[in-house]
């Protein structure tokens, strides 16, 4: 009876030690533990959105190689279809063409409707807003991206894989480097007074023509991942 307790114990404290010391779960990366904190795995390819718009429809593609957690929130929030029925909210194209600017007023946010669309690992249910995700800049030559930080160093700024080019996608944001959230801008000209400070993460591939006919006001009737 002495021996079979021993036993037990003897492999019951083997098992926890191997558990301790030999199964410890390899360090996530930055952009792994953002996107677990979206809920979901990062995207880490490129992948093509369609935007139905009352102009005419509009084709993304999105780069998920080198802004993984930028892409799949995108992402995420179109499969959810938290575009849908949104509206453009700036468009300045005067003195010179700049940006258009989509997504979600925050005047218009509804609660209950946003609760319904956002799953709840996505949802903070105590300040009532979505999660921000953080400034993504990946430099030529890093394995990952920056994240939060601007980018200064004019031999780092010259190293910036995607820049705002007429047509780039970019995560719009406030003051602070990590408080994207929903609304994104496409840029109407090369803007690179803006690289380095804004997080770029596709470029408009169709309808480019449309874009420079949407005006304020203009509404996002539908967006849908387009599945190769």
């Amino acid at each position: 009876m002495r021996k079979l307790i021993f036993s037990k114990y003897f492999f019951l404290s083997i098992l926890i030690l191997f558990n301790i010391f030999g199964c410890s779960a390899p360090k996530k990366s930055k952009d792994e533990t953002y996107c677990f904190y979206l809920g979901t795995p990062c995207i880490r390819k490129n992948v093509q959105v369609e935007m139905i718009t009352t102009r005419g429809r509009v084709v993304f593609e999105l780069n998920g190689n080198s802004a993984p957690v930028t892409t799949t929130n995108f992402i995420f929030l179109v499969k959810k279809g938290f575009y849908d029925g949104t509206s453009f909210d700036r468009a300045i194209k005067k003195p010179f063409p700049f940006v258009i600017q989509g997504g979600f007023k925050d005047s218009e946010v509804n609660i209950d409707n946003t609760i319904d669309k956002l799953s709840e690992s996505y949802f903070d249910k105590e300040s009532v807003n979505l999660r921000p995700i953080p400034l993504e800049i990946k430099l030529r030559g890093d394995e990952s991206p920056l994240y939060n930080k601007f980018v200064r160093n004019n031999g780092n700024f010259n190293r910036i894989i995607l820049t705002h080019q007429r047509g780039s996608l970019a995560m719009a944001r406030m003051q602070r480097l990590d408080s994207g959230r929903i609304k994104f801008y496409i840029a109407l000209k090369d803007l690179p007074e803006l690289d380095g400070r804004y997080a770029v993460f596709g470029k408009v591939i169709k309808g480019m023509n449309i874009v420079d006919k949407i005006k304020e006001g203009d509404v996002i009737l539908r967006m849908k991942e387009l599945i190769k």
